[in-house]
C-alpha cells in the first residue's frame, strides 16, 4: 500500500515537470471576417521553437525564421468551405484559426409602382443577389429615415452566395405621397464598417378617386335654351394630378387638370332633339373612374285650349278639350284643372273632360298644362276663365239676421247678397217707407229700431231677408219723482223714484245723506224713508249708467220740526220731574229710617203707609 502511494506521488510529480516544460501557441488574427478573394494576415506566437503554418488556402507570405517564437502568414481567403488554418510547434503544440469569407451583394433591386392608390394594399419587392453569408443579412425596407420593414436570416447556415427575394405589403396612404422608399441590405458583422448596400430610392405618389364623379345637369333641356352642366370629383387626391373630361357625346369635349370640379355651357342649339350620353371621366396617374347620365334635347310643345262656352249659368255643363299640336307626345302627359284642382290628367296629345258649373263663383279658371312626362315638370300653361251667373243669396255672414248700432254713430246697413251678375239691394223698414242704403253710410238714429225687409235682385232672381236692426243709446237725464213735497216733518213717510230712457237699460245708483237709513226697491230704482227724522234732511242723487253713457239728477229733501215735537217734549220733561220726587221721598224715607234706629224719634211716621203726598206732575 506504502508502494502505491509513492508511485502516486512520483506520478503527479512527474506530470508537474512535464507541464511546466510544455510550449503554447495562439494565433492573432487581424479579422474574423475577410472579404472573398481578399488577402487574410494571421500572426502566431508560441513560447516554442519552429514554428509552422498548415492549410488548404494558397499562401500568398509567410515568415520561415525558425530561431524566433513569431510566425505570420498571408492567405488568399478563396474557398466557401470550411479552411482551418493551423499553426504547429515542433512540441507538436497547434493552434487553429478560421476567416470567414463574405461578400456584399452584387445587385440589389427594388420594385414599388410609383403610383399607390389610396387604402388600398401595395407590395413592395426586395431582390438581393451573391450575398454571404446569409446568416449575419438583415434585409429593410425603409421610407424617407424611417425602416418600416425588416427581416433577418440567423438560422440559415449556408456559406456561399445566395440570392433572396422578399415581398412586403402595405396599405398607402396620402402621408405616403412624395416619400422615397428603397430596399437596404446591411451584414451585420462585428467589427466590419460600411457593409450595408442600399438600391436608388423609389418616390412615391398615393392618389384616391374614391368616388365616381358626381354630375349635375337638367335631365330635360329644351331646344334652342342654354344650361350648365358640371361634373365634382369628391375627395379626388391630389387635387393638382387629377384630370376631369366633360362632354356631351363628345361636344364640347373640356378637360380641366389641377381640379376636382368641371362645368361647361351647353347651347342645344349645337345637338339635335334627341337623347344624349352625357360623360364625366375623372383621372389620376394609370386610375380613372367615370360616371354617365342621360339627357334629353326636346322641341318645345304646343297646346291648344278651347271651351264650349264662356259665360254659363249655376249647373250647366261646359267641355273643356286640350290638344298638344307640337312636340313629341311620346315625352309629354296633359292635364286639365278647374281652379288650380286637377280633374284630368292622361298620356295623350288629346284630352277633353265634362265640367259641372257647381260652384257660386262669379269666375272659373279652367287650365291645360303640359308635363315632362319623365320628371312630372310642368312647362306650358294655357287658361280660360268662365263667366258664371247664379241669382242673389243673403248669406249669415254678409247679412245677419240682428244688426246692433249705436245712436249717433256713422254706421252701413251691412246686409249684402252675393250674386252674378251683382245684385241690386235695399233695406226698408217694415210699415214705414224708411229705406236705408246698404253701401253708404249714414247717421244713426233712435228711430231706425225696428224689422227690415232686404231685398237683393239680379237678371237671375230676387231674395228677401227680414233683419232686425236695434239702435242703441246712453241714458238720458233721468227724472226723480218723490210722494210728496221736498219739505216734511220729522215722523213722516216719503217715498223717491227714479227713471230714465236708454238702451240697454241702466243701472241705478243713489248718492243719500251720510247716517240716512232707508230701503231700495225696484233694483236701486226707489228708495223709501218710512219714519223721517233729522238726519233724513240733506240732497239724494240718482245716479244712471250703462255702457255707451251715464247720467244723473239731484234731489233735495228737508225734514222739519212739527207740533208734535213739543208735546213729546212736555212728556219727556214730565217723566223727568216723576223720577226726581221718587228719589228725594226714597231719600227722606232712609234719613228717618236711620235715626229710629240710634233712639232718637222726634218724627214719627210710617214711610211705607203712602201719607206721603206725591208731587203732581204737568203733562200739558
Amino acid at each position: 500500500m506504502e508502494i502505491y502511494w509513492v508511485l502516486l506521488v512520483v506520478f503527479h510529480v512527474a506530470v508537474l515537470v512535464y507541464t511546466g516544460n510544455s510550449c503554447t501557441v495562439q494565433i492573432e488574427k487581424e479579422n474574423d471576417f475577410v472579404p472573398f478573394g481578399e488577402i487574410a494576415l494571421l500572426n502566431c506566437t508560441s513560447n516554442c521553437t519552429n514554428l509552422s503554418w498548415e492549410t488548404r488556402l494558397a499562401k500568398v507570405r509567410f515568415s520561415k525564421d525558425k530561431t524566433i517564437n513569431f510566425s505570420w502568414v498571408e492567405v488568399r481567403v478563396s474557398e466557401w468551405e470550411d479552411s482551418p488554418i493551423q499553426c504547429l510547434a515542433t512540441d507538436d503544440d497547434n493552434d487553429v484559426a478560421r476567416v470567414i469569407p463574405y461578400v456584399l451583394p452584387s445587385k440589389l433591386d427594388i420594385d414599388l409602382k410609383e403610383e399607390l392608390e389610396e387604402d388600398k394594399e401595395h407590395e413592395v419587392t426586395c431582390s438581393v443577389y451573391d450575398v454571404a453569408p446569409v446568416q449575419y443579412v438583415v434585409l429593410s425596407v425603409t421610407r424617407g429615415e424611417e425602416t418600416i420593414f425588416r427581416r433577418t436570416y440567423e438560422e440559415d447556415s449556408g456559406r456561399g452566395p445566395k440570392n433572396l427575394t422578399e415581398t412586403f405589403k402595405f396599405n398607402a396612404t396620402r402621408s405616403n405621397n412624395l416619400q422615397d422608399f428603397a430596399c437596404q441590405v446591411t451584414l451585420n458583422l462585428p467589427n466590419v464598417t460600411n457593409t450595408t448596400v442600399h438600391t436608388s430610392p423609389v418616390t412615391v405618389r398615393t392618389y384616391a378617386l374614391p368616388e365616381d364623379p358626381r354630375i349635375t345637369a337638367e335631365t330635360w333641356v329644351e331646344k334652342g335654351t342654354k344650361t350648365t352642366i358640371s361634373c365634382e370629383v369628391p375627395r379626388a387626391f391630389p387635387p393638382d394630378d387629377i384630370i376631369t373630361v366633360l362632354s356631351v357625346e363628345g361636344y364640347p369635349n373640356i378637360s380641366v387638370t389641377g381640379n376636382v370640379f368641371g362645368s361647361i355651357d351647353l347651347d342645344s342649339n349645337e345637338l339635335p332633339a334627341a337623347q344624349h350620353n352625357l360623360v364625366c371621366v375623372s383621372q389620376v396617374f394609370n386610375a380613372s373612374k367615370q360616371s354617365n347620365k342621360h339627357i334629353y334635347i326636346y322641341e318645345p310643345p304646343m297646346v291648344n285650349l278651347t271651351v264650349s262656352s264662356k259665360v254659363a249659368n249655376l249647373g250647366d255643363m261646359v267641355t273643356a278639350d286640350c290638344n298638344l299640336i307640337q312636340g313629341n307626345s311620346d315625352n309629354f302627359d296633359l292635364s286639365i284643372s278647374v281652379d288650380g284642382k286637377v280633374v284630368k290628367r292622361e298620356e295623350s296629345p288629346d284630352l277633353a273632360e265634362n265640367i259641372t258649373i257647381t260652384r257660386r263663383k262669379p269666375n272659373l279658371t279652367v287650365t291645360c298644362k303640359i308635363f315632362i312626362r319623365d320628371n312630372n315638370k310642368e312647362l306650358l300653361t294655357k287658361e280660360e276663365t268662365l263667366t258664371v251667373q247664379y241669382p242673389p243669396e243673403f248669406s249669415e255672414s254678409s247679412c245677419p239676421d240682428s244688426i246692433v248700432w249705436v245712436e249717433g254713430k256713422e254706421r252701413m246697413f251691412g246686409c249684402r247678397s252675393e250674386g252674378n251678375p251683382t245684385p241690386e239691394e235695399a233695406c226698408t223698414l217694415y210699415l214705414t217707407n224708411l229705406s236705408l242704403p246698404t253701401t253708404t253710410t249714414f247717421s244713426a238714429e233712435r228711430n231706425m229700431s225696428g224689422i227690415y225687409t232686404c231685398q237683393a235682385s239680379n237678371l237671375k232672381g230676387t231674395v228677401n231677408k227680414s233683419v232686425g236692426v236695434t239702435v242703441q243709446y246712453p241714458p238720458e237725464i233721468p227724472t226723480v219723482d218723490i210722494s210728496t213735497t221736498s219739505a216734511i216733518s220729522v215722523g213722516g213717510f216719503v217715498n223717491l223714484s227714479c227713471h230714465s230712457d236708454a238702451l240697454p237699460p241702466p243701472t241705478y245708483s243713489w248718492e243719500i245723506p251720510p247716517q240716512a237709513q232707508v230701503d231700495f226697491f225696484q233694483d236701486n230704482r226707489s228708495i223709501t224713508i218710512r219714519e223721517a227724522s233729522l238726519y233724513h234732511n240733506g240732497t239724494y242723487t240718482c245716479h244712471v249708467k250703462n255702457k255707451h253713457g251715464h247720467s244723473s239728477t239731484p234731489q233735495e229733501l228737508e225734514v222739519k220740526r212739527g207740533d208734535n215735537d213739543n208735546t213729546t217734549l212736555r212728556i219727556g220733561l214730565g217723566c223727568v220731574g216723576a223720577i226726581l220726587v221718587l228719589i228725594i221721598i226714597g231719600v227722606i224715607c232712609y234719613f228717618y229710617h236711620q235715626r229710629d234706629k240710634k233712639g232718637f224719634y222726634p218724627v214719627e211716621q210710617n214711610c211705607n203707609s203712602g201719607d206721603i203726598p206725591m208731587p203732581e206732575i204737568n203733562t200739558d
